[in-house]
């Protein structure tokens, strides 16, 4: 390859990951860093979730929303047995999200909802990392949530 090939394709990649940059900035809100999406590149190594009998699998990812747009209250469900979970509701235009923690394990609710609470007090956006789990009759996405970050700070599942 020859110079001035080199030199294109050096200026290409330095306008795409600029590009990007600016664009990644803007839809997070400047609440998530080169480290989160190290984080979510380290993460994704496999699928965070995987449906028993097929080959979906469902991966992590990090969006952001406007603290406006967000809901936390606990929901009961029938996982084994009815179970409390605390979950965030996301109104964003005619979609609804609602980010579940895992029913999996058991954890304490409360602690997790005046967490979450705290972290998003004062705050304009949070970021969520979570997987796609199912899209519910009512249309709403439901999603497994892993990590929950805003500028004044950071929750995870794994805590």
């Amino acid at each position: 390859m020859n110079k001035k090939k080199v030199l294109i394709l050096i200026t290409l990649l330095i306008f795409i990951i600029s590009l990007a940059a600016l664009i990644f900035s803007r839809t997070n809100y400047s609440v998530l860093g080169i480290k989160d999406v190290l984080t979510m590149i380290e993460d994704n190594k496999e699928p965070a979730i995987t449906i028993p009998g097929t080959k979906e699998e469902y991966f992590n990812k990090w969006q952001c929303f406007d603290i406006k747009n967000i809901e936390i209250a606990e929901a009961e469900i029938d996982y084994n047995g009815r179970r409390i979970v605390p979950y965030i509701q996301v109104n964003s235009g005619k979609h609804s999200l609602q980010f579940n923690v895992d029913p999996v394990i058991n954890k304490d609710t409360k602690i997790i909802i005046n967490k979450w609470k705290e972290l998003i007090r004062d705050q304009k956006a949070v970021c969520i990392f979570a997987a796609y789990l199912q899209t519910d009759p009512d249309g709403a996405s439901v999603w497994y949530i892993n990590k929950l970050k805003t500028k004044a700070g950071y929750w995870s599942f794994a805590d």
